[in-house]
C-alpha cells in the first residue's frame, strides 16, 4: 500500500512539472497539495532515476535560493496514433510532450489497419530505442479496464487484443482510448482545463462525441461510450440547460472550421460558465495519446523504485 500511494504522489508530481515546464519544490507543493516531505522525497527518487535534471536555481530576492526542476525531456520517447479511415497520423514526442517528430501512413487500397500500424511501428522502434509508450486513439467501443477494442465499425473490428498485439510485438506499454477522450484528458493535464473538475468537451472531428469530465474524472460508462451524438444536429437551445443541469463549469470546443465553431456559439447563448474555442490541426490527438500514454506509464514506474 506504501508503495501504491509513493507512485500516485509521484505521477502527481510528475503531472504537474509536464504542465508547467518547470518549478522548485515549493512550487510543487502548491500545486499538488502535498505535504514538503513528500515531494522532497519524492523528488529526490525521481532524480535518482534520472526522470527529474535540474533546471537552475529560482532568482530568490533574500535568503537561499530555491533549486528548479524539470522533467528530463531526453528520458525517452512516445508514440501517438491517432487512427481514421483514411489513414493514421502519428507523432513521436519527447517526455515534455514536444513533438520530435511528425509520422504518417496512408489507408486504402486494400491495406488491412492493423498491418498498417505495425508497419509504422516497426519504422519508428528501429529508428528509436527508448520509445516508452504507445499511445492509440481509435474512435468506437472499448473495454476500458482489459484495453480491448470491442468495435470500430470503420476498420470492421470486432473484439481486437491491439493492446497484447503490440505489446507481445514490442514489448512497450501500449494504451488505447477514443481520441475525443484523450483530448478532454490532456486538456485536464495541460491545457486550458487544467485545475477544472466539471467541464465538457466537444469536438467536430469525425465520429460523433463529447467528453464528459466530473469531480476530475473521465464518464466513461458502458463500452468507453458516455458522450456519443449523432452530429452536430445535436448542438440545439437545449444546450445551457443542459449544461447547467450537469454543473458544467467549462466547456471546450475542438473546432476545424468556422461553421461548427459559430454553431456551438449560437448553441451555448446563456451558458454561464466559458467556453474556450480551440482550432485543432491533425496533431491534436496524436499528441493528446502520446501525453495521456505518458501519464498511464507513470505508473510503472512502480517497477523501477
Amino acid at each position: 500500500m506504501l508503495d501504491q500511494i509513493k507512485i500516485h504522489n509521484i505521477k502527481q508530481i510528475m503531472l504537474c512539472l509536464m504542465a508547467r515546464r518547470c518549478a522548485t519544490k515549493a512550487e510543487i507543493v502548491e500545486d499538488t497539495g502535498l505535504s514538503t516531505s513528500t515531494v522532497s522525497s519524492c523528488v529526490n527518487s525521481l532524480l535518482k532515476l534520472k526522470l527529474l535534471v535540474v533546471n537552475g536555481m529560482d532568482d530568490s530576492s533574500g535568503g537561499r535560493r530555491s533549486t528548479i526542476y524539470r522533467v528530463n525531456s531526453a528520458y525517452g520517447c512516445f508514440i501517438g496514433l491517432d487512427l481514421r479511415p483514411e489513414g493514421i497520423q502519428g507523432v513521436v514526442t519527447d517526455c515534455e510532450a514536444q513533438i520530435l517528430k511528425r509520422i504518417s501512413f496512408p489507408l486504402g487500397g486494400g491495406t488491412a489497419p492493423l498491418h498498417a500500424i505495425m508497419e509504422l511501428l516497426n519504422a519508428e522502434i528501429a529508428h528509436n530505442k527508448n520509445v516508452l509508450g504507445i499511445g492509440v486513439g481509435v474512435a468506437g467501443k472499448l473495454d476500458y479496464e482489459e484495453q480491448i477494442i470491442v468495435s470500430a465499425p470503420e476498420f470492421g473490428w470486432q473484439f481486437v487484443h491491439l493492446k497484447e498485439i503490440i505489446e507481445r510485438q514490442y514489448m512497450v506499454f501500449t494504451h488505447l482510448d477514443h481520441q475525443i477522450n484523450a483530448g478532454a484528458i490532456y486538456e485536464g493535464m495541460m491545457g486550458c482545463a487544467r485545475g477544472e473538475k466539471h467541464y465538457l468537451y466537444i469536438s467536430e472531428a469525425p465520429g460523433g462525441k463529447a467528453a464528459l469530465v466530473l469531480d476530475g474524472r473521465l464518464c466513461r460508462g458502458a463500452d468507453n461510450a458516455t458522450g456519443d451524438l449523432c452530429g452536430t444536429q445535436e448542438l440545439g437551445p437545449a444546450w445551457p440547460e443542459l449544461l447547467h443541469f450537469l454543473g458544467i463549469s467549462q466547456l471546450i470546443v475542438g473546432y476545424e472550421t468556422e461553421e461548427f465553431r459559430n454553431k456551438v456559439c449560437e448553441s451555448t447563448k446563456g451558458f454561464g460558465g466559458q467556453i474556450h474555442y480551440i482550432r485543432h490541426s491533425q496533431d491534436t490527438y496524436p499528441v493528446s495519446m502520446a501525453a495521456v500514454t505518458q501519464r498511464e506509464w507513470f505508473e510503472s514506474i512502480y517497477f523501477m523504485l
